[in-house]
Formats: structure tokens, C-alpha cells, sequence
């Protein structure tokens, strides 16, 4: 009985510190968190919203990492543009 109870709880513990992990290390990667790509824009105004708001612009400054775990805490579907 205590050995079922002691495998369960270890079993547990192992998947839990599993998924912590894996989640730790997708934390900023941009295919899990976000897999389908948006089209290719080709207006001007367009490219440059990406380049101003998009996932590299973000992802360059601190703040702008900031600004995507906010969103990402929230629950937003589109991180950025």
C-alpha cells in the first residue's frame, strides 16, 4: 500500500518537474508560442507597423520582452504583429 502511494507521489513529482522544465525552456521561443505565421504584408505601412510592434522589435529590448510576457499572462491569441 505505502509503496503504491510512495511510486504514485514519485511519479508525480517527475512529471510536474517535467513540464516546469519544458515550459522554462519554451518560455520566449517564437514556434511554440506562436506557430501560425500571419501572411506576408506588402504594403509599406504594413512593414513598418511589423518592424515598429512585431515579435523581433519586442524581442530586442527588455521592455519589449516585457511587453510580450504581459501579453502572454493575459491570455492574448496574437502576441504581436
Amino acid at each position: 500500500m505505502f509503496q503504491g502511494l510512495i511510486q504514485r507521489t514519485c511519479l508525480l513529482v517527475a512529471t510536474t518537474a517535467e513540464t516546469l522544465l519544458v515550459r522554462q525552456k519554451h518560455a520566449f521561443d517564437r514556434a511554440v508560442l506562436k506557430p501560425k505565421v500571419r501572411c506576408h504584408f506588402p504594403k509599406p505601412k504594413e512593414v513598418k507597423r511589423i518592424k515598429v510592434h512585431g515579435w523581433d522589435a519586442r524581442m530586442s529590448t527588455p521592455e519589449g520582452r516585457r511587453v510580450i510576457m504581459r501579453r502572454i499572462l493575459k491570455g492574448r491569441h496574437d502576441l504581436t504583429h
